[in-house]
Parts: C-alpha cells; sequence; structure tokens
C-alpha cells in the first residue's frame, strides 16, 4: 500500500469533478464510467477490505487529519484532491459529514456468482422504493447467508445515498444483479432450479411450515403496491404468522424475519 499519494486543490465551484459529484448526489445514482460515491469513512474502508479500486478521495481542508488513517491503505494511484470546506459542503447528502468522499470501482458480479454457495438462497426484490428499507434488507441478507439478491426495474438503485448507507458495506460483498424484468430474474431462477417463493401478507404458507433447505428464492414486492401478478401466478405464496391485530410487517422487518427462518433450517439441517 502506499504511503503517499498524489495530491491536488480543488478551489472553485466549477471544477469538472465537482460538478460530476454534484451530478451524482442529485441523481442519486453512479457515475456514468462506474464509479460509486462513498460518503462515510467507514464506506470508504469496506469497499477497500472488498477488493474495490479507490480512484479518486476528495478531502475537505479542514478534515486532513481524518485521512492519515487511510492514506496507508490506498494505492499509489488513488488521486487524493483537497476541497475548501465551502465547495465540499455542497457535495454531501447529510448534515454532518467527515469531511472525506471517495469515488470506488463498481462492485461487479456475474449470474454464476449468485448461484456459488449450494445450496443458493436468493432474494429478488420486485420495485423496492423506500431507499432505507433496501438498505437495510441487502443487510440482512448478507446476515442471514443469502448468497445473492436480483433487483428488478422498478427497484430503486443502491446506489442511492441513504440504500448505501443503510446496507453497512453489504453492498461491496454481496453478489447482485440489477434491472432484470420479472420475466428475466423468473427463467434465471428456473435454470437454477430454484424454488421460488413470494411474500405475502395474508393467504400464503406459514413460514415455519416451508422447506427452505433447498435451493430457494424469496421475492418481495414494493412497499406500497405488492407483487406484480406475473410474480403472484408464478411463486409459491409464504405468509409470516403475526397476532390478528398485526396486518403486515416492514418490508425489510419482514425479509429480515423470514432469512432468520431459513438460515435456522438450514443451521439445524447441518447439525
Amino acid at each position: 500500500m502506499a504511503t503517499e499519494s498524489p495530491r491536488r486543490v480543488i478551489e472553485g465551484r466549477h471544477h469538472s469533478l465537482v460538478k460530476m459529484l454534484r451530478r451524482m448526489v442529485r441523481k442519486q445514482e453512479l457515475a456514468a464510467d462506474g464509479l460509486v460515491l462513498l460518503e462515510t469513512v467507514r464506506l470508504i474502508e469496506d469497499a477497500l477490505a472488498s477488493g474495490s479500486v479507490i480512484h479518486k478521495v476528495f478531502v475537505s481542508a479542514d478534515a486532513t487529519a481524518r485521512l492519515q488513517g487511510l492514506l496507508p491503505k490506498f494505492s499509489a494511484e488513488t488521486e487524493i484532491l483537497e476541497v475548501t470546506p465551502k465547495v465540499f459542503d455542497t457535495l454531501i447528502t447529510t448534515q454532518t459529514n467527515q469531511g472525506i468522499l471517495a469515488l470506488a470501482a463498481e462492485p461487479r458480479w456475474a449470474t454464476q456468482d449468485l448461484f456459488a454457495q449450494t445450496p443458493p438462497l436468493i432474494l429478488v426484490l420486485a420495485g423496492i422504493q423506500d431507499p432505507g428499507n433496501l438498505g437495510t434488507i441487502l443487510r440482512a441478507a448478507e446476515a442471514f447467508g443469502a448468497t445473492g439478491v436480483v433487483l428488478t426495474q422498478g427497484t430503486i438503485s443502491p446506489y442511492n445515498a441513504k440504500a448505501l448507507r443503510a446496507t453497512a458495506g453489504a453492498l461491496f460483498r454481496l453478489p447482485l444483479l440489477r434491472s432484470l424484468t420479472a420475466a428475466e430474474a423468473l427463467s434465471l431462477m428456473r435454470q437454477h432450479r430454484v424454488r421460488i417463493f413470494a411474500s405475502v401478507a395474508a393467504g400464503g404458507k406459514p413460514l415455519p411450515e416451508v422447506n427452505f433447505t433447498e435451493p430457494t428464492a424469496v421475492v418481495l414486492g414494493s412497499e406500497g403496491r405488492g407483487l406484480s401478478e406475473e410474480w403472484r401466478k408464478t411463486a409459491e405464496p409464504l405468509t409470516i404468522p403475526m397476532a390478528t391485530a398485526v396486518e403486515s410487517l416492514n418490508v425489510a422487518v419482514a425479509t429480515a424475519v423470514i432469512l432468520y427462518e431459513i438460515a435456522s433450517q438450514r443451521a439445524a439441517r447441518k447439525r
């Protein structure tokens, strides 16, 4: 690792890199060249630990001391750019910040990465719109042993700033495919002979009665509209048993409950 990286100073609000970062913040998405904007030291460290390449680091001129602990972890090619505090404050999405931003390479996953472990456990997120829910789901997916996640068209980007923070770095470690149609996701599960379940609020098979020890995919729909007709026709419905006074759970909470049940069944089978 390098102990010193090339460094230059950005003072103007109209610098091309400053404009690019503002576009990323405004769109809450990747830059066109496949870079992820990281807004916290923790996310930068998670990206480094996963082997992701850090291309550029932007540090506020009044926060350079915080950069010292990270410098040895960067490669010699990582460019360090010092930004005036006034300009830096226009680049962030949170009210409080640590004075450091970074551009890292977007994680790239192949289809086979999602099925590399046996038996596979795939989450299919079909239309999730809340970034906090999405990030929490990805974090739970990693915690409970999901082998991969598929985001169908209409699901919010995992590179939304709020979603990315909520993943706690899981986005850099958990195999993920984006922007598949429902038909493409369904075909992928069938190709790998994965049994497909859909989480529904009521009327499905009770969660503890479902056998999750075989290759499994669980489909979760949007917070407001639920699952599309295509998924309702093709996936086996399952329901989390709850007290009668409770109509439904938040989608992120429901996902964690389902994943915990799956993890428990698979652990019991190994024993």
